[in-house]
Protein backbone atom coordinates (compact mmCIF):
# COMPACT_ATOMS: atom_id res chain seq x y z
CA UNK A 1 0.00 0.00 0.00
CA UNK A 2 2.42 2.59 -0.94
CA UNK A 3 1.42 6.38 -0.36
CA UNK A 4 -0.66 5.02 2.87
CA UNK A 5 -1.21 6.84 6.29
CA UNK A 6 1.67 6.11 8.36
CA UNK A 7 0.12 5.44 12.12
CA UNK A 8 3.03 5.24 14.88
CA UNK A 9 2.77 4.25 18.87
CA UNK A 10 5.00 3.73 21.07
CA UNK A 11 3.44 0.57 22.77
CA UNK A 12 1.12 -2.16 21.31
CA UNK A 13 -1.73 -1.37 24.01
CA UNK A 14 -1.66 2.64 22.08
CA UNK A 15 -1.81 0.81 18.84
CA UNK A 16 -4.47 -1.34 19.77
CA UNK A 17 -7.10 1.78 20.77
CA UNK A 18 -6.68 2.49 16.43
CA UNK A 19 -6.51 -1.30 15.52
CA UNK A 20 -10.26 -2.47 16.76
CA UNK A 21 -11.40 0.63 14.56
CA UNK A 22 -9.69 -0.40 11.22
CA UNK A 23 -10.77 -3.16 8.38
CA UNK A 24 -9.04 -5.52 5.86
CA UNK A 25 -6.58 -5.54 8.47
CA UNK A 26 -3.46 -7.76 7.92
CA UNK A 27 -0.55 -8.15 10.38
CA UNK A 28 2.69 -7.04 8.95
CA UNK A 29 5.96 -7.66 10.97
CA UNK A 30 5.57 -4.93 14.05
CA UNK A 31 2.21 -3.82 12.79
CA UNK A 32 -0.61 -3.61 10.48
CA UNK A 33 -2.35 -2.64 7.45
CA UNK A 34 -5.57 -2.20 6.68
CA UNK A 35 -7.87 0.76 6.43
CA UNK A 36 -9.95 3.50 8.40
CA UNK A 37 -12.94 5.15 6.49
CA UNK A 38 -11.87 3.65 3.28
CA UNK A 39 -8.21 4.90 3.46
CA UNK A 40 -5.36 2.97 3.27
CA UNK A 41 -3.70 2.56 6.66
CA UNK A 42 -0.57 1.04 7.82
CA UNK A 43 0.07 0.84 11.65
CA UNK A 44 3.26 0.32 13.78
CA UNK A 45 4.29 -0.26 17.21
CA UNK A 46 7.48 1.46 17.74
CA UNK A 47 8.56 1.48 21.09
CA UNK A 48 9.49 3.86 23.57
CA UNK A 49 12.02 6.60 23.50
CA UNK A 50 13.53 8.67 20.80
CA UNK A 51 15.81 6.05 18.82
CA UNK A 52 13.07 3.54 18.49
CA UNK A 53 10.71 5.63 16.69
CA UNK A 54 13.32 7.26 14.34
CA UNK A 55 14.46 4.05 13.58
CA UNK A 56 11.71 2.66 12.28
CA UNK A 57 10.31 5.99 10.61
CA UNK A 58 13.98 5.76 8.71
CA UNK A 59 13.47 2.44 7.34
CA UNK A 60 9.89 2.98 6.75
CA UNK A 61 10.57 6.15 4.33
CA UNK A 62 13.47 3.85 2.42
CA UNK A 63 11.21 1.29 1.97
CA UNK A 64 8.00 2.17 1.35
CA UNK A 65 7.41 6.41 1.02
CA UNK A 66 4.07 6.79 2.91
CA UNK A 67 1.69 10.03 2.20
CA UNK A 68 2.02 11.33 5.60
CA UNK A 69 2.98 10.25 9.21
CA UNK A 70 0.51 10.45 12.19
CA UNK A 71 2.13 9.83 15.82
CA UNK A 72 -0.42 9.22 18.75
CA UNK A 73 -0.13 8.07 22.09
CA UNK A 74 -0.02 9.45 25.40
CA UNK A 75 1.52 12.31 27.66
CA UNK A 76 1.69 14.30 29.96
CA UNK A 77 0.43 17.95 29.91
CA UNK A 78 2.01 21.21 31.79
CA UNK A 79 0.08 22.26 34.46
CA UNK A 80 0.23 26.49 33.24
CA UNK A 81 -1.11 24.83 29.61
CA UNK A 82 -4.73 24.24 31.11
CA UNK A 83 -5.00 21.06 29.69
CA UNK A 84 -6.95 18.72 31.76
CA UNK A 85 -6.71 14.59 31.91
CA UNK A 86 -8.53 12.78 28.96
CA UNK A 87 -8.56 15.74 26.97
CA UNK A 88 -6.75 15.51 23.51
CA UNK A 89 -3.56 17.83 22.06
CA UNK A 90 -2.45 18.26 19.21
CA UNK A 91 0.89 19.54 18.07
CA UNK A 92 1.84 22.97 16.85
CA UNK A 93 5.72 22.06 16.84
CA UNK A 94 8.03 19.39 18.38
CA UNK A 95 10.92 20.33 20.69
CA UNK A 96 13.69 18.56 21.88
CA UNK A 97 13.93 19.60 25.48
CA UNK A 98 17.25 18.06 26.87
CA UNK A 99 19.31 18.18 23.38
CA UNK A 100 21.60 21.03 24.09
CA UNK A 101 24.72 21.59 26.64
CA UNK A 102 24.96 22.54 30.17
CA UNK A 103 26.57 25.69 31.39
CA UNK A 104 27.53 28.18 34.31
CA UNK A 105 25.28 30.58 32.49
CA UNK A 106 22.27 28.21 32.10
CA UNK A 107 21.09 25.85 29.26
CA UNK A 108 21.96 26.36 25.52
CA UNK A 109 20.37 25.17 22.47
CA UNK A 110 21.26 23.27 19.74
CA UNK A 111 21.29 26.57 18.12
CA UNK A 112 23.35 28.36 20.33
CA UNK A 113 26.30 25.72 20.67
CA UNK A 114 25.59 25.76 16.50
CA UNK A 115 25.12 22.46 15.54
CA UNK A 116 21.99 21.60 13.64
CA UNK A 117 20.12 18.63 13.78
CA UNK A 118 18.73 19.03 10.74
CA UNK A 119 21.06 20.94 7.87
CA UNK A 120 19.93 22.89 5.12
CA UNK A 121 18.93 26.50 3.68
CA UNK A 122 16.75 26.85 6.99
CA UNK A 123 18.62 25.08 9.01
CA UNK A 124 16.41 22.75 11.99
CA UNK A 125 17.88 22.53 15.87
CA UNK A 126 15.80 21.99 18.96
CA UNK A 127 12.30 23.00 17.08
CA UNK A 128 10.49 21.38 14.48
CA UNK A 129 7.23 23.67 13.34
CA UNK A 130 4.48 21.16 12.47
CA UNK A 131 1.51 22.71 9.16
CA UNK A 132 -0.33 24.60 11.79
CA UNK A 133 -3.50 24.30 9.16
CA UNK A 134 -3.41 20.54 9.57
CA UNK A 135 -2.98 20.42 12.93
CA UNK A 136 -5.80 23.08 13.21
CA UNK A 137 -8.01 20.49 10.99
CA UNK A 138 -6.88 17.55 13.65
CA UNK A 139 -7.83 19.28 16.89
CA UNK A 140 -11.05 20.35 15.51
CA UNK A 141 -12.29 16.38 13.83
CA UNK A 142 -11.29 15.24 17.70
CA UNK A 143 -12.05 18.10 19.86
CA UNK A 144 -8.76 18.87 20.81
CA UNK A 145 -6.69 21.66 20.80
CA UNK A 146 -2.89 22.55 19.50
CA UNK A 147 0.03 23.65 21.11
CA UNK A 148 3.54 23.15 21.05
CA UNK A 149 5.13 19.83 22.46
CA UNK A 150 8.14 18.81 24.38
CA UNK A 151 10.41 15.74 23.96
CA UNK A 152 12.55 14.42 26.82
CA UNK A 153 14.35 11.34 27.32
CA UNK A 154 13.45 11.26 31.23
CA UNK A 155 10.11 11.86 32.20
CA UNK A 156 9.64 15.26 34.25
CA UNK A 157 8.47 13.97 37.48
CA UNK A 158 8.79 17.20 39.90
CA UNK A 159 7.09 20.50 40.01
CA UNK A 160 10.62 22.24 40.12
CA UNK A 161 11.88 20.96 36.59
CA UNK A 162 8.07 20.75 34.71
CA UNK A 163 8.01 24.53 35.88
CA UNK A 164 11.95 24.89 34.30
CA UNK A 165 10.70 23.72 31.33
CA UNK A 166 7.55 25.31 30.66
CA UNK A 167 8.89 28.56 31.56
CA UNK A 168 11.87 27.73 28.75
CA UNK A 169 9.64 26.03 26.13
CA UNK A 170 5.97 26.90 27.08
CA UNK A 171 5.10 23.47 25.43
CA UNK A 172 1.81 22.48 26.85
CA UNK A 173 2.58 18.04 26.17
CA UNK A 174 5.34 15.94 27.19
CA UNK A 175 6.64 12.94 25.63
CA UNK A 176 9.23 11.13 25.22
CA UNK A 177 8.61 10.26 21.07
CA UNK A 178 7.80 13.00 18.99
CA UNK A 179 10.69 14.95 18.60
CA UNK A 180 12.76 12.09 16.83
CA UNK A 181 9.89 11.27 14.46
CA UNK A 182 9.51 15.24 13.74
CA UNK A 183 13.19 14.98 12.83
CA UNK A 184 13.26 11.96 10.66
CA UNK A 185 10.22 13.62 8.79
CA UNK A 186 11.85 17.38 8.23
CA UNK A 187 15.31 14.98 7.08
CA UNK A 188 12.97 13.36 4.54
CA UNK A 189 10.31 15.96 3.84
CA UNK A 190 7.43 14.01 5.26
CA UNK A 191 4.39 15.33 6.41
CA UNK A 192 4.14 15.23 10.14
CA UNK A 193 1.46 15.17 12.54
CA UNK A 194 0.72 14.24 15.97
CA UNK A 195 -1.80 13.69 18.69
CA UNK A 196 -1.83 13.43 22.26
CA UNK A 197 -4.10 11.90 25.28
CA UNK A 198 -3.24 13.21 28.39
CA UNK A 199 -2.82 10.68 30.94
CA UNK A 200 -1.29 13.01 33.86
CA UNK A 201 -0.53 16.69 34.56
CA UNK A 202 3.49 17.09 35.41
CA UNK A 203 3.84 17.29 38.78
CA UNK A 204 5.59 15.39 41.36
CA UNK A 205 5.53 11.88 40.13
CA UNK A 206 2.78 9.67 41.96
CA UNK A 207 1.27 6.90 39.15
CA UNK A 208 -1.80 6.45 41.17
CA UNK A 209 -2.68 9.56 39.82
CA UNK A 210 -2.47 8.72 36.32
CA UNK A 211 -5.39 7.60 33.57
CA UNK A 212 -3.36 5.52 31.14
CA UNK A 213 -6.23 3.88 30.05
CA UNK A 214 -8.58 7.22 29.30
CA UNK A 215 -5.41 8.73 27.60
CA UNK A 216 -4.90 5.68 25.49
CA UNK A 217 -8.75 5.51 24.34
CA UNK A 218 -8.78 9.61 23.84
CA UNK A 219 -5.52 9.10 21.38
CA UNK A 220 -6.66 6.57 19.50
CA UNK A 221 -10.71 8.02 19.01
CA UNK A 222 -8.20 10.83 17.73
CA UNK A 223 -6.60 9.05 15.04
CA UNK A 224 -10.04 7.05 13.62
CA UNK A 225 -11.91 10.81 13.56
CA UNK A 226 -9.12 13.05 12.25
CA UNK A 227 -8.62 9.82 9.25
CA UNK A 228 -12.16 9.22 8.81
CA UNK A 229 -12.66 12.98 8.50
CA UNK A 230 -10.24 13.56 6.22
CA UNK A 231 -8.25 16.06 8.27
CA UNK A 232 -4.39 14.40 7.32
CA UNK A 233 -5.09 15.07 3.58
CA UNK A 234 -4.00 17.76 1.86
Amino acid sequence: MSGDILLLAATEAECRSVLTQMTRVLSEGNGWKGEIAGRGCRLLTTGVGPVNPAHILTREAERERPRIVAQFGIGGAYVPSGLAVGDVAVASEEIYGDLGAESPDGWLSMEEIGFPTVSGPAPLYNRFPLDLERAERVASACGGSVGPFLTASTCTGTVERAAELYERFGAVCENMEGAAAAHVCAAYGLPFVEARGISNLIENRDRSRWRIKEAVFAAGRAVIDAVSEGALDG
